[in-house]
C-alpha cells in the first residue's frame, strides 16, 4: 500500500466529520445561508494570498527544475482559477477584511511547514489543500441539488474534469518520496498529512459560525 492511501486511512475519520459539516450539507440543498457563503469566499481569497506564498517558498526548495516550476505553476493557477468564481460571488475584496483566527492558524501552519519541516514533510502538508477539496467537491457534486442551487458554480468548480490533474500529482511526489524516507520521516508526514486534515475540518467550521476575534 501507497503512504497516501495509509494516510488517506489515517484521516478517514476526519473527513467523515467533514462532510458532516452543516457549511458542506447546506452547500448541498442550496440552504447555506448567502452571509456565510460570502464570509467564506472572503476568507478563502485572504488564504489564497498566503497559500501562493507558500507555494513559493516550497518551489525554492527543489533542485529539480520541473519541480520548481510546478510548484511555482501552483502558486498562480490556484489564484487565478478561483480568483474568477470569487468574483462572481462577492465581487471586490472588502477593505476592511482580515483573516479570521482559523484561517490566520491555517496559513501560518503552512508556511511554518513549507519553511522549516524536512522536504518529505513540507510536500505531506501541502496535499490535504488539494485533496480534501477534490474529494468534497466530488462527494458534494455526486449528492447535491443542482437545479435552483445558488452555489451550483462553485460545486462545479471543484468537481470538473481536470480539477484533480495536481491533487494527483502531489499524491505521486509524497508517495515518492515516502518510498525513500525513513520511518521517522513517514511518520512525519502521516502526522502532517492527519494534521491538515483536521485543519481543513476548521475552516469550513469556522466559516459557518462565521468566527470573529474575541478580543
Amino acid at each position: 500500500m501507497k503512504w497516501s492511501d495509509k494516510a488517506w486511512e489515517q484521516a478517514s475519520r476526519i473527513y467523515g466529520k467533514i462532510l458532516e459539516l452543516p457549511f458542506i450539507v447546506r452547500l448541498s440543498d442550496g440552504s447555506l445561508d448567502r452571509e456565510i457563503f460570502d464570509y467564506y469566499i472572503c476568507q478563502d481569497i485572504l488564504y489564497l494570498k498566503e497559500f501562493s506564498r507558500s507555494m513559493t517558498a516550497m518551489s525554492s526548495r527543489f533542485s529539480d527544475e520541473g519541480l520548481k516550476k510546478r510548484f511555482l505553476s501552483y502558486a498562480m493557477e490556484n489564484l487565478e482559477a478561483e480568483q474568477t468564481l470569487h468574483e462572481f460571488y462577492s465581487g471586490n475584496e472588502p477593505e476592511s477584511a482580515e483573516l479570521s483566527p482559523t484561517c490566520m492558524l491555517c496559513s501560518s501552519h503552512l508556511y511554518s511547514q513549507v519553511m522549516t519541516a524536512p522536504l518529505e514533510v513540507a510536500a505531506a502538508s501541502v496535499l490535504p489543500c488539494f485533496l480534501i477539496y477534490t474529494e468534497v467537491g466530488l462527494h458534494i457534486a455526486a449528492h447535491s441539488l443542482r437545479t435552483g442551487n445558488p452555489y451550483r458554480k462553485w460545486i462545479e468548480t471543484y468537481s470538473e474534469d481536470g480539477f484533480d490533474t495536481s491533487t494527483k500529482a502531489i499524491r505521486a511526489l509524497c508517495d515518492t518520496m515516502a518510498a525513500s524516507a525513513s520511518e521517522d520521516v513517514v511518520k512525519l508526514m502521516t502526522d502532517a498529512f492527519v494534521t491538515g486534515v483536521k485543519l481543513e475540518w476548521m475552516f469550513w467550521n469556522s466559516a459557518y459560525n462565521m468566527e470573529k476575534w474575541e478580543i
